[in-house]
């Protein structure tokens, strides 16, 4: 079968001009709704983005009184932590040795008596030097034991025990020194 062309060759080409223009002006219009999407989209969160930062700089501002509410209260606290430190370190270094020399006699046994208390404070400890009589050789032994299984006497050492004899019969003599620490 023959075929023959009848339509003429300007026409052709005119009709081609037209597809190829047909086609950039289809390709332009996606172009220009691609990017006016995008655009819409981006207004979009960035409306969204700036409501919630609205809202949560007022919901800031709001919760600001109470932040700055609770920096004077703590404030207010530490002020009278302050004040009730300072009056315990009044307080314990007053009663310091009261507390001490409870402590000493509540157990010490008739038959014992100091010659000489010698102290020394290292802030919550103190050293103590005595120089002690006692009339009963089991009281004397019943004290030192009470003072080094007792908790708040630490390094006792006794030194070398001296008998006398007196009027009232035998005096034991000796040194003992000891750290002691308020419990």
């Amino acid at each position: 079968m023959i075929r023959i062309n009848l339509i003429p060759p300007e026409y052709i080409e005119r009709i081609n001009r037209k597809a190829v223009i047909a086609k950039a002006v289809l390709i332009g219009v996606l172009v220009a709704a691609v990017v006016s999407m995008a655009s819409v989209w981006q207004f979009t969160r960035e409306k969204t983005i700036s409501y919630t930062l609205t809202k949560r700089q007022a919901e800031l501002a709001v919760l600001q009184k109470d932040v700055d509410q609770v920096k004077a209260i703590e404030a207010k606290i530490a002020e009278v932590q302050k004040y009730l430190n300072a009056i315990n370190s009044v307080n314990k270094g007053r009663l310091f040795y009261t507390h001490f020399m409870q402590e000493l006699t509540n157990d010490l046994p008739a038959t014992i008596w100091f010659n000489s208390v010698g102290t020394s404070v290292r802030g919550d400890a103190m050293s103590v030097n005595l120089a002690l009589n006692s009339r009963s050789a089991y009281d004397l032994a019943y004290w030192i034991n009470y003072l080094e299984t007792s908790k708040q006497y630490s390094s006792v050492n006794v030194g070398a025990i001296n008998i006398s004899e007196g009027e009232e019969g035998k005096v034991f003599t000796t040194p003992i020194s000891f750290n002691y620490t308020h419990r």
